[in-house]
């Protein structure tokens, strides 16, 4: 099986990040995957709102980097530097 990653640069968009949460939670495939997120210089409650999905018990990992804004292409270039993932999803 492959691991992937699934990758999501956002900016100020904690209020539609759940939709995406929780259709994760609901992925039945056996593929293994990690859920990086890019916060590209939020000023709302996306920060909060990630720290609580990180603590609870999820099927797969949340990685969560805060930058100061510096646009979609640099966030695309954290996302992977951090990424583990043989595949790589913008989402």
């Amino acid at each position: 099986m492959s691991f992937i990653t699934i990758f999501t640069p956002t900016y100020n968009r904690g209020y539609t990040l759940e939709n995406l949460y929780k259709s994760l939670l609901k992925q039945n495939s056996e593929i293994e995957f990690e859920w990086v997120i890019i916060d590209d210089g939020s000023t709302d409650n996306t920060e909060e709102i990630v720290k609580l999905w990180k603590e609870k018990n999820n099927k797969f990992e949340i990685i969560y980097k805060k930058q100061a804004n510096q646009g979609k292409h640099v966030a695309i270039n954290n996302g992977l530097e951090i990424a583990k993932g043989k595949l790589f999803f913008i989402v």
